[in-house]
């Protein structure tokens, strides 16, 4: 099970940020900490969004402490904090939350021994790594010219995998569903996935599918239910929380996702944003909001702008 803090279900309302230089300030004077989404937030795929780095420092040094939180597990923690420094972005290793480094985290707290089955990419192998778990690789070879189910037995299933360990995996395929259905059988075995994310916008009108996709269709196969450790899953930061370094009712969190980024923020207590630039819209909101499904009002932002630049001007920095 998920963990998720205590907070009761209320109708929210998402209202657009007034942008003006009062209005602002106020705002901002209720918060210490900012957790930033960062595909959709900060840049899409390999494009900074306007001036978003500005924005992102202006804030740094108006005293915000910074965090960028994403369920991107293709890249190592070390790699998105290099590609955001080269974007612009004054951030820290330390400051970089990511799913990958969750699920490495899970899994030394469960004192995992064995092998992980890993389907994703080398950022997610590169974190549990480097907390001494090792990962099995696919061997391409020995899947050439398989065929189901008649080949179902020629599978070779290493004895030592205590995990089958879903990211976002571009090669992903009927074979490896097969194969790690098959591991899965085996309730010994750990079901652990960074996230459910099902899909990113590539183009207009044109999404990619994520690990939601793959974690929905093992868990379909192997009738086995995962633990996901990236977002909306509070795990993703509960150490700052326990250890006090992040106050709930003093952090905002900036997303452009509602049932990921948004969700998070309210199993968290954090105020909520959300950006217009990348998965939803304020028309997503204002639906949710008058949904009468009980459980959309959890992923209701507090507040809306179409995107994170439009604070730029009313913010007053040293840097400005």
């Amino acid at each position: 099970m998920n963990l998720a803090l205590n907070k009761c279900v209320q109708k929210g309302g998402c209202q657009i940020l007034g942008l003006n230089k009062y209005s602002i300030q106020q705002w901002l004077k209720t918060i210490d900490t900012i957790i930033y989404d960062g595909d959709g937030v900060l840049w899409n795929h390999d494009k900074v969004i306007d001036k978003a780095p500005e924005t992102f420092n202006a804030l740094r040094a108006m005293g915000k402490e910074a965090y960028i939180c994403t369920n991107n597990s293709v890249t190592s923690v070390a790699g998105i904090c290099r590609r955001a420094q080269e974007m612009g972005f004054l951030v820290a290793q330390n400051e970089i939350l990511s799913s990958g480094q969750a699920l490495a985290k899970f899994m030394k707290e469960k004192n995992f021994q064995k092998k992980a089955y890993v389907m994703g990419g080398q950022g997610l192998v590169d974190e549990l790594q480097l907390v001494g778990i090792e990962s099995l690789p696919l061997d391409q070879s020995s899947l050439e010219g398989f065929s189901m189910p008649e080949d179902i037995h020629s599978f070779l299933l290493d004895s030592d995998v205590g995990a089958v360990v879903v990211g976002n995996a571009k090669d992903f395929d009927a074979t490896k569903l097969t194969k790690a259905s098959c591991y899965l059988k085996d309730p010994e075995i750990m079901f652990v996935a960074t996230s459910r994310d099902m899909a990113f916008p590539a183009a207009p009108g044109r999404m990619v599918p994520r690990e939601g996709v793959m974690v929905a269709a093992i868990q379909a196969a192997s009738q086995r239910m995962p633990f996901i450790c990236g977002k909306p899953n509070p795990y993703m930061c509960i150490d700052l929380m326990r250890q006090g370094v992040i106050q709930p009712e003093r952090t905002l969190i900036i997303g452009d996702t509602m049932n990921t980024d948004i969700q998070f923020g309210y199993n968290c207590g954090f105020q909520t944003l959300l950006v217009g630039t990348g998965v939803n819209s304020y028309q997503d909101a204002i639906e949710d909001q008058a949904s009468k499904v009980p459980s959309l009002y959890q992923q209701v932002p507090d507040l809306y702008v179409p995107k994170l630049s439009n604070l730029l001007p009313f913010l007053s920095s040293r840097n400005r």
